[in-house]
């Protein structure tokens, strides 16, 4: 104990005596050498013995170390540790430190990033001030001791301040086996935009990555593959970054049996609290292709703006908002062909919905103003297609009125449906709820009572040949409800009940015109397209039970039924039943939502859900069922109505922690068809991982003949070796669906 104290003292003494000596340097830095032995020589200082060295950038350990103090330049010897900024780790036998000129050299040398888990073992490493060249060096983010990957190269430079590595006759290694003399773009790994650059000489190959994530000029990660019909693809985007708030993408695409194409991405931020993105692109199909195909269109065009914004014009407790989307192409190919095109897109919409949409909201109101524009681009035109433009509502809040339970709130909503060709018409919507709110019976029982006014208007516009009348109609309904919630507490479950009896009594108080729905005896069904619904006597019941864990309030059961029962000339009718049922099993889950008709006695629509996962095991299947009332009702039963049905499959484990394994499948029961089939395998380790998938999918097509659709095997291939980067392939197998 004696001996270890007076050691103590002894390195006390020792680190004391360096920083009196260090007292009058001119450096702005106060280093500290602690060591078993330390010795002073005029300006040369040196330690031996279990050195260690602190300064503000450097830790420092090694067995011996020389220090001039005139000239700033250390030198280091022996089981040499250095940790620089606690970002960066070296591990060598000797190092060169000149800090007042930023150089360092170090032989044989292993620096370790501690951030991204890459190391360099170095033959030799030369510092001048942020610019580090690299001899004879191995590259990796694996184990050090046998790596499962490295590329090794025989010269290169770090530059610290860029945050950039160059890397010059490359050879990546799968352990100890040269796999890959690089000849080709290395892509790096990053959630952002990240660049590399790659030259290809006759005797130099030359490789580029950043070491960071933060924006910068140079190519980002390409696709590249072979497909049955496109031919061998390639599409490397270009991306330049001027200024913090700008950016530019430009992407040119090869495909070599079929054509080539070029986009264009500006993107822009005006404020902290917005952002604007500009794309634009086109395709040209080569002369046979087109032909073979029967394509609508040799040349497939479209661009996006996309724009959003918050805090434009509110201040205080109040928010706002901008939104814009504006789309266009000429035909689905456009999309097909997109560079960011996802292919997990069963069935293509080709109606294209731009929207331009401005919201103000307070504590006590809301408002907004929408123009949405729909392109059908299945069609020559859309002189028939009816558009939105604009959409005006205002809310205000629910809030008291003369005393505390009484509360009122106002909606408003104005609409102009329009087309150049076809009905169009201007609807205007105005309700007044007001309510009032009582408990009786300890609070276990909650009495409200509302009232509402409806004010609707309709004025048609572009029906010259059989003008219609615009109309009005004024409604007022009555709303009783009694409700309660029940809590029942158990030795280890919770139990919780609620039910609501909901009384409604409409009336019409003044219609007057053409009002789809309410006097639909005395005009066309033309204006079916308007439709306005006329309320009905009603009372619906609701039942609402679950079931929880006492100890942790986890779910374990939830029930939940609906039924409106119709009150029409004195008699009742029921509606469709709502029920909705969810368990929670150990690691299992289930649920069903159906609606049940009474007056046929069958399922009108129901949709199943089964979840297991278990450790490293995972299974769902959801099934759907439905028909199809998008059409008018009238005159039909359910049981004449199409039918949708599908199944959705999905199963996967993990093998081994690092393996996982799944299965996922759409099936149409209706249409006796596969949508998509997808088969995937994932390898992910600590510094690499290796993804592959087998899909097989519907895709949308523009073509003059009968067919809408393709059938498409994609097989997608993707390694990683962590973070440096990443190659991607696809392979794409077309088929014909007539």
């Amino acid at each position: 104990m004696h001996k270890i104290f007076s050691s103590f003292i002894f390195l006390c003494f020792i680190t004391i005596q360096l920083l009196l000596v260090n007292a009058d340097a001119k450096e702005d830095e106060t280093m500290q050498i602690v060591g078993e032995k330390i010795e002073q020589n005029g300006n040369i200082i040196t330690a031996t013995g279990n050195i260690i060295i602190f300064s503000p950038n450097y830790f420092v350990k090694a067995d011996k170390a020389i220090y001039d103090r005139n000239t700033t330049i250390m030198q280091l010897f022996g089981n040499v540790n250095m940790s620089k900024n606690k970002e960066t780790i070296s591990i060598t036998n000797y190092a060169f430190i000149d800090m007042k000129n930023e150089i360092n050299n170090a032989t044989p040398i292993l620096l370790i990033d501690k951030k991204t888990n890459v190391w360099i073992n170095a033959k030799t490493i030369d510092k001048k001030s942020d610019l580090n060249i690299i001899k004879d060096a191995t590259l990796s983010s694996c184990d050090c001791s046998d790596p499962t990957w490295s590329i090794g190269f025989s010269s290169g430079d770090y530059n610290t301040t860029d945050q950039w590595i160059n890397t010059y006759n490359n050879t990546l290694y799968i352990h100890d086996i040269p796999a890959w003399y690089f000849l080709i773009p290395a892509i790096p790994y990053a959630t952002v935009p990240t660049v590399v650059t790659a030259y290809i000489a006759l005797k130099m190959p030359y490789m580029g990555f950043s070491t960071n994530r933060e924006r910068r000029s140079g190519l980002l990660k390409p696709q590249f593959g072979y497909g049955q019909t496109d031919g061998f693809f390639y599409a490397q985007p270009i991306y330049y970054a001027p200024e913090p708030d700008v950016d530019f993408e430009y992407i040119p695409q090869i495909r070599t049996d079929r054509g080539n194409g070029h986009e264009a991405v500006f993107r822009y931020a005006d404020s902290a609290y917005s952002n604007l993105e500009i794309s634009a692109g086109i395709f040209s199909e080569k002369d046979s292709y087109y032909r073979e195909n029967n394509l609508k269109n040799q040349n497939h065009f479209g661009g996006i703006l996309k724009y959003d914004r918050t805090k434009l014009f509110s201040e205080g407790d109040a928010t706002d908002g901008f939104y814009a989307f504006l789309e266009t192409m000429n035909d689905i190919e456009y999309s097909n062909t997109q560079y960011k095109h996802d292919n997990s897109v069963v069935n293509a919409n080709k109606i294209l919905e731009s929207k331009v949409k401005y919201f103000y909201n307070t504590p006590s109101f809301n408002t907004s103003i929408e123009a949405i524009n729909y392109n059908d681009i299945s069609k020559d035109n859309n002189d028939d297609t009816m558009q939105i433009m604009p959409s005006i509502t205002a809310h205000k809040y629910s809030d008291s009125l003369f005393f505390n339970k009484f509360r009122n709130s106002i909606d408003f909503k104005y609409k102009r449906q329009d087309r150049v060709t076809g009905l169009g018409a201007d609807t205007y919507d105005l309700s007044v709820p007001f309510s009032y709110s009582k408990t009786f019976f300890d609070d276990y029982l909650l009495f409200t009572y509302g009232k509402i006014l409806n004010l609707h208007a309709i004025d048609y516009t572009n029906d010259l040949s059989e003008p219609k009348k615009d109309g009005t109609l004024i409604t007022g309904k009555d709303i009783v409800s009694f409700e309660t919630d029940l809590l029942k507490p158990y030795e280890t479950k919770l139990h919780a009940v609620k039910f609501l009896v909901t009384y409604e009594k409409p009336n019409q108080i003044k219609a007057n015109g053409d009002l789809y729905g309410i006097n639909s005896v005395e005009v066309d069904s033309t204006l079916s397209i308007f439709p306005f619904t006329k309320d009905t006597e009603n009372i619906t019941l609701s039942f609402n039970q679950s079931l929880f864990n006492k100890n942790n309030l986890s779910p374990i059961f939830n029930h939940k039924i609906n039924q409106k029962i119709l009150m029409i000339d004195g008699s009742s009718k029921l509606e469709n039943l709502e029920n909705e049922l969810m368990f929670y099993l150990p690691y299992t889950s289930l649920s069903n939502r159906l609606l049940f008709n009474h007056d046929e006695q069958l399922i009108v629509n129901s949709t199943s859900s089964v979840k297991f996962k278990k450790d490293d095991f995972f299974t769902d299947l959801d099934y759907s069922f439905a028909k199809d009332t998008t059409g008018a009702l009238d005159g039909f039963k359910y049981k004449d109505l199409p039918t949708s049905e599908s199944i959705t499959a999905q199963i996967g484990t993990k093998v081994n922690k690092y393996y996982t394994l799944s299965y996922r499948e759409q099936y149409d029961l209706a249409q006796h068809t596969s949508k998509l089939k997808e088969y995937k395998m994932t390898i992910d380790k600590r510094c690499w991982s290796l993804d592959l998938m087998l899909r097989n999918s519907l895709v949308a097509t523009a073509t003059n003949s009968t067919s809408t659709a393709k059938r498409q095997d994609i097989v997608y291939a993707t390694i990683t070796l962590k973070p440096i980067f990443s190659f991607k392939q696809n392979f794409i197998i077309d088929e014909k669906v007539e």
